[in-house]
């Protein structure tokens, strides 16, 4: 299943965009991540924690740090790098955000929950 997220020129750097994906086999929503990385590359996320299974935002809708730079756990601070979801700094360094594919079809981002290739 893949959903629509936005058109490719509405995504623009500094933004995250969301969107439902499902559940998965626990019963916890999908949710996806898409925004640019450093290299202005769209890429996707699953958004939970690679530390606890909680939303990075924790609901508030911020995901990114003050500089845009990385994205960020409000729980616990984890700092993850936009180009492959690396955690650089936190309780969960060393590991990576699940990637999800995207994929552009006309002028449309679309995300799947499939992992990205």
């Amino acid at each position: 299943m893949e959903v629509r997220v936005c058109r490719e020129d509405e995504l623009v750097a500094g933004v995250v965009r969301t969107a439902h994906l499902g559940h998965d086999e626990q019963g916890r929503p999908i949710t996806a991540l898409l925004l640019r990385d450093e290299q202005g590359a769209a890429v996707a996320y699953r958004n939970m924690c690679r530390h606890l299974p909680v939303p990075l935002d924790g609901g508030t809708g911020r995901f990114l740090s003050e500089d845009r730079a990385h994205l960020v756990c409000g729980t616990h601070g984890a700092t993850y790098r936009l180009r492959d979801g690396y955690c650089i700094e936190g309780p969960c360094a060393g590991r990576m955000l699940h990637r999800l594919r995207v994929s552009l079809r006309g002028a449309d981002l679309y995300v799947s929950p499939e992992p990205a290739s």
